[in-house]
């Protein structure tokens, strides 16, 4: 099970490196596009008397507003989610495998399985709220920092349940 927790993590990394890197090349396609329509055509040159070089192709610089950022911040959420419904899943095998709840405060909650899940996407949502928020803001390595740690946070708590659900599995 840490196998596959690793392997989500890591493809989660680069599958935000590979999308801003689709981002770019989308980018640089689209600002050519834009300069080959309005150049002039053969006809309209052939006509004019002078022979004016071409001006020179430039790329196009991504401008503040370039996704790649947004692209690192998306795939945080989506593997901060998938972390929340991975500890859905494992705490309620677990606990229907015959083990307990060790936290106090929990217990109560998890007895319950609507209640469990409603915090959970409140667990979800508030991060990511946040980081919104902060992301609106300028704020924006905050924004992928409170997202990183959060996703580290869950993976420790995935694996933690996966080494405890492995336990009781194997202890049958």
């Amino acid at each position: 099970m840490r196998r596959i927790a690793v392997a989500f993590v890591v493809s989660t990394l680069f599958a935000g490196h590979t999308a801003r890197a689709n981002d770019l090349t989308a980018s640089i396609e689209k600002a050519k596009d834009g300069i080959t329509s309005t150049s002039p055509s053969k006809d309209a040159a052939a006509s004019d008397s002078k022979d004016e070089p071409a001006p020179p192709l430039k790329l196009a610089v991504p401008g503040s507003g370039f996704p790649a950022g947004r692209v690192a911040l998306s795939s945080l959420y989506a593997g901060f989610a998938a972390f929340q419904a991975y500890d859905v899943y494992s705490t309620n095998k677990a606990l229907n495998a015959g083990a307990v709840e060790a936290s106090p405060h929990m217990r109560r909650i998890v007895e319950n399985p609507v209640a469990f899940i409603g915090l959970k996407v409140a667990m979800t949502a508030g991060p990511i709220f946040e980081a919104e928020r902060l992301w609106r803001s300028h704020h924006r390595i905050a924004a992928l920092a409170l997202m990183a740690g959060s996703n580290g946070i869950m993976m420790a708590v995935a694996a933690h349940n996966a080494k405890v659900l492995n336990q009781v599995v194997t202890s049958r």
